[in-house]
């Protein structure tokens, strides 16, 4: 039985996708990547951009990067 996980559009999230979730520090906020190794229903973990082991639970807020093709992206 799989897990289900599904990003703010619906696409399910599985091991191995890049996504992208927001932050907040005060006033300041941005986004970051993410490189999801473990889907839980409760939450998706995996590596940030900074190398970092992280875990996000608002599933709300994540988006599944798609990567363009090279026959789509010219």
């Amino acid at each position: 039985m799989d897990i289900v996980a599904v990003d703010f559009v619906g696409r399910p999230i599985r091991p191995g996708d890049t996504i992208v979730y927001p932050w907040r520090r005060g006033s300041s906020m941005g986004l970051h990547t993410m490189n999801v190794t473990q889907v839980n229903p409760e939450y998706v973990a995996g590596f940030n951009s900074i190398g970092r082991r992280t875990r996000v639970t608002n599933l709300k807020n994540v988006v599944v990067v798609v990567l363009p093709t090279p026959e789509t992206a010219a």
